[in-house]
């Protein structure tokens, strides 16, 4: 087949073609030139509504906690307020604690917040909804400015826990009778310890070890003592040899210290907003009641006095007066 013959330049058959590409060429550009602008008009309104929303979010105040936690684990709750305030108090599960409000943002505009350590005792802690509620007393009160409530839910749930098998010595699991009375101060003194609820927050987070060993024990496990069912071990057995200096997990203010028939010779220390941390079976106290402290100083010496098996450290924590998992509060992100 021979080939076809090339058009003359001047023929209307390429003219036409000339036409109809360049139409196509300036059809493309328009539509470019069209979805550029829509492109970036979409893009500017998307940020104008992110900007709209944050500024929405920094008007109005806010409590934050999980929508559900675990008996016996410990957990944050977050409270913003986006104008100032004079005091707040938080209540949970019928106690109460003062907050340490600080300022949040900057410039005239700028409200505060707080943050706070709740949880349920793995013990007497029931599965349910229960309610955090924080009331605030506005800056202006004095000139009519009104209380604020802000409410939320958490829902508390429970989980299966392993059981452990200890041998004591008996007088350990069933004190004589001449011991009973010591107990009774002993834990007397221990509920007024745990009900410290002081407005200013020493706490920080991650909690530092106190000791640098391993667990042998966590917080939850059922105990069964010499073949008698007892209350479940509330927080965590940390492994330690006699003489090894204990140091505090956070800052704090000693508001406790003895020697009683089950703990031994032991620490308290008041965190702020309800949160207390206890050290168990010391050989030696190395702090004074109403001292100061601050995090990782050293507050005495390991041993096994006390009901112990063996040398260790016994570490606790409790949260408005129920005791609580420690094990997260080392684990959480820096919370300063």
């Amino acid at each position: 087949m021979l080939p076809e013959k090339p058009l003359p330049a001047n023929s209307p058959r390429v003219f036409l073609l000339l036409a109809l590409g360049l139409l196509l060429v300036l059809a493309l550009g328009a539509n470019a030139s069209a979805e550029g602008p829509a492109k970036s008009e979409a893009s500017r309104q998307s940020q104008q509504s992110r900007r709209a929303q944050q500024a929405q979010r920094a008007q109005r105040d806010e409590l934050l906690c999980p929508a559900r936690a675990v008996i016996g684990e410990p957990f944050l709750v977050r409270v913003r307020f986006a104008q100032p305030v004079k005091r707040a108090e938080l209540t949970f599960m019928g106690r109460s604690t003062p907050l340490a409000l600080r300022k949040s943002g900057s410039g005239a505009g700028s409200g505060m917040e707080a943050v706070a350590v709740l949880g349920a005792d793995v013990l007497d802690g029931r599965p349910g909804a229960q309610e955090v509620a924080v009331r605030a007393i506005p800056a202006d009160e004095a000139r009519g400015g009104r209380a604020r409530v802000l409410k939320a839910r958490v829902e508390l749930v429970r989980i299966k826990r392993p059981v452990e098998r200890l041998t004591l010595d008996p007088a350990m699991v069933t004190p004589p009778d001449e011991e009973l009375p010591r107990i009774a101060r002993e834990r007397a003194l221990t509920r007024q310890a745990l009900a410290h609820a002081s407005a200013e927050r020493l706490w920080s987070l991650p909690f530092a070890h106190p000791v640098p060993g391993g667990l042998s024990s966590v917080y939850g496990i059922g105990r069964v003592l010499n073949g008698e069912p007892k209350a479940p071990h509330r927080g965590l057995d940390l492994e330690a040899d006699t003489g090894q200096p204990v140091t505090a997990a956070a800052e704090g203010t000693v508001i406790l210290t003895g020697g009683f028939y089950y703990a031994g010779n032991c620490v308290y220390l008041d965190h702020g907003q309800g949160l207390v941390s206890m050290y168990f079976h010391l050989s030696e106290v190395r702090v004074e009641q109403g001292q100061r402290v601050a995090r990782g100083q050293l507050i005495g010496l390991a041993g096994d006095t006390g009901r112990s098996t063996r040398a260790h450290l016994h570490f606790g924590v409790s949260a408005l007066g129920r005791l609580v998992d420690p094990a997260p509060l080392f684990l959480y992100d820096a919370l300063p």
